[in-house]
């Protein structure tokens, strides 16, 4: 869960903009800037060294504790974010034919 103290935040909050911007400005490919996919591989390189720089040694608890993690960031993402788009879009396009029976 991303929910840590507001004083835990201020202490990290910098260092994310810098890194928010620095994938966002580091376009020096031929790629187009303003498409999120060419963003991707940036966010899973820094998420990949700081959990690597962070876990230090390798276990097999590590591992498990590491991949819970990402499992909960995707879960909380999914429920914070793509539900209430999905949401929206039902009610927008309507439901489908087996789904609206379903409460």
């Amino acid at each position: 869960m991303p929910y840590i103290k507001e004083e835990e935040r201020l202490e990290l909050d910098d260092a994310i903009e810098s890194l928010i911007q620095a994938i966002k400005n580091n376009n020096t490919s031929l790629y187009n800037p303003h498409d999120f996919s060419n963003y991707l591989g940036r966010i899973n390189y820094c998420f990949s060294r700081i959990i690597s720089g962070v876990m230090g040694s390798i276990s097999y608890s590590k591992i498990a504790m590491v991949t819970g993690v990402i499992e909960n960031i995707k879960q909380e993402f999914y429920r914070r974010v793509a539900e209430i788009y999905e949401d929206k879009k039902i009610v927008e396009n309507g439901d489908i034919r087996e789904y609206k029976n379903i409460k």
